[in-house]
């Protein structure tokens, strides 16, 4: 970098995004730093975060105050709409700035931003790394051509909108943030990529039309080297698969395992391609190690033949079951409901088959027609309807209606709520296997139907959401007293009886309830556990119960704390 260059408030620059969650950073705008850290303005280049659910206006003042030349913005599907309210108001109070915006949300959408919003200057597709720094040449210094400039999408002195051809870069030019000092650590995720673009071909999917291409293993070691320097942190890798070939993924594995304990691995995995010596290495791992997030999507042949999607649907939930039995690391599921010309009978089917396999997170989500993905170019093909606006839900198809939909966006909430959240999975588990024919859809149907749909439309706490179950399985919980053992259990779990307690369980907790002198003089509810009860719990469990009486002393004034329990006498 020449530091001979004097940065004036006009040759400032600045990359911003607003992000869904305070734990979360830009790995995108971090990594542009890091690509132009030899670019004579970058001294002047500084990193502006936000929140989308927050009025930024200290960062809008920050800005102001900068009076930056350039401003570049990341922008996705959670946060287009108050990035383009900040790039509005900038452009009233600094009229010179010119703007950019980056990201999956803009760059498909680059003519039609450019032709509907003043305030955006430019529009950059595709790899950010590139395009921002030779657009910051020309901008500050007049040195190239923009329509040289890979991915820009530009206006010409005639209002006319012109759109450059992308250059991908060749791994050997990416820079990582973290190798030059760059990333940011200070959160308890790290976004990381050891990849970009993907082997598959979902047409669904923005990351359909990149070609793979993978990170050298010395650009790896590089990385690893800083993140053996934290503790307590989750690296969650951004890349779209975690299978880069069978050698080269077992490669990268075994470096994961060689890093501290402290530090967790995220992966996005596709099951059916998950080898033997994979699982091998994720068994002899340390609980937690690993973290996985598997997007089934769906399990239909014929659907997922439709949108390009390749899965050995046996093998996968063959390998699923094998990662769940490990009761090692978390298992994240995902299904999408709305996809072409998939009917709520097939979405069903998924849904109660994905349910029985006990993963630890099952998200059901609906599907969205995302610009620039072939999906949305064929969409009147499949009858779609859609919210034009993001995150851009699809509202039916041709078989599909809308009322099915929200059936499903029902079932979702109660899934959220009862199983995701750990309330009631054993109460969930044992229901649907003992009285609900393995189908959770009929469980929730028969909750939907009754005293307990608020469970799936309104904002409840824990404790009504245990006295709505309660009430709409009271037949079930009379005559089975499996159910009503794997209940209290899950009540006790989540908390002491309290004036909040639901009577029906409160009553049943209460005179369970036994003085411990050896245990801190506490009063707990001492529950018996069957065989069969004990079979249910165990499958969530690293240390199995036996049958027999159990104390239960809750940690709900400690989030994240496991309840604390202690066998008065097991079998």
């Amino acid at each position: 970098m020449n530091s001979s260059i004097e940065q004036s408030p006009l040759q400032r620059i600045a990359l911003v995004t607003l992000h869904a969650g305070y734990h979360h950073s830009s790995l995108a705008l971090r990594s542009i730093a890091a690509f132009c850290r030899d670019e004579p303005y970058f001294d002047g280049l500084s990193i502006h975060e936000g929140l989308v659910k927050s009025s930024n206006e200290a960062l809008f003042a920050e800005l102001v105050e900068a009076q930056p030349r350039l401003v570049g913005f990341s922008t996705y599907l959670w946060n287009i709409q108050p990035v383009l309210r900040l790039a509005r108001n900038l452009k009233q109070l600094v009229p010179d700035v010119q703007i950019v915006l980056g990201g999956p949300e803009a760059g498909p959408r680059g003519e039609e931003l450019l032709a509907n919003e003043a305030s955006i200057d430019f529009v950059i597709d595709g790899e950010g790394e590139p395009g921002f720094r030779d657009l910051a040449r020309w901008c500050l210094y007049g040195d190239g051509a923009r329509e040289r400039v890979s991915g820009l999408v530009w206006r010409d002195d005639c209002a006319g909108i012109h759109r450059n051809a992308l250059q991908m870069l060749d791994p050997s030019q990416w820079v990582s943030p973290y190798s030059c000092g760059l990333g940011a650590l200070d959160k308890h995720l790290v976004y990381w990529e050891t990849s970009r673009g993907c082997p598959y071909r979902c047409t669904f999917c923005t990351s359909s039309t990149d070609r793979l291409r993978t990170a050298s293993l010395a650009q790896v070691d590089a990385d690893l080297a800083v993140f053996a320097r934290l503790e307590n942190k989750t690296i969650k890798l951004l890349d779209r698969s975690f299978h880069l070939g069978a050698e080269h993924t077992l490669q990268l594995l075994e470096r994961f395992l060689a890093t501290p304990d402290t530090l967790r691995f995220h992966l996005e995995l596709n099951p059916d391609r998950v080898s033997d010596q994979a699982l091998a290495l994720f068994a002899q791992a340390p609980s937690g190690k690993f973290q996985f997030e598997i997007g089934l999507q769906t399990l239909s042949g014929p659907v997922l033949e439709r949108i390009e999607r390749v899965m050995d649907v046996p093998r996968g939930l063959a390998r699923i079951r094998q990662l769940v039995a490990l009761h090692k690391h978390p298992v994240h599921l995902d299904l999408i409901v709305g996809l072409p010309d998939e009917d709520a009978e097939s979405c069903r089917q998924s849904l109660d088959a994905v349910f029985l396999l006990c993963a630890d997170h099952l998200q059901l989500g609906i599907l969205k027609l995302l610009p620039g993905t072939p999906l949305r170019a064929q969409a009147e093909r499949f009858g779609y309807r859609w919210d034009a606006e993001p995150p851009y839900e699809i509202l039916c198809h041709a078989h599909l209606s809308h009322a099915e939909l929200m059936r499903f966006k029902h079932y979702a909430e109660l899934l959220e709520r009862l199983w995701n959240s750990g309330l009631a999975r054993n109460t969930l588990a044992w229901m649907v296997g003992r009285h609900f024919d393995e189908q959770v859809s009929k469980l929730f149907d028969h909750l939907l139907t009754g005293a307990a749909q608020p469970l799936a439309t309104d904002r409840v706490q824990p404790d009504h959401a245990f006295g709505l179950l309660a009430a709409a399985l009271a037949d079930l919980l009379a005559a089975d007293p499996v159910a009503a053992q794997l209940l209290l259990w899950d009540y006790a779990h989540h908390s002491l009886v309290t004036g909040r307690t639901p009577d029906w369980i409160a009553q049943r907790l209460r005179a369970a309830e036994q003085l411990f002198r050896t245990f801190g003089n506490r009063r707990m509810p001492v529950l018996e556990l069957g065989p069969e009860a004990v079979q249910v719990i165990n499958r969530r469990r690293q240390q199995p119960l036996a049958a027999g009486r159990y104390a239960v002393w809750a940690q709900r004034d400690r989030k994240g704390r496991p309840a604390e329990v202690l066998a008065v006498d097991a079998a």
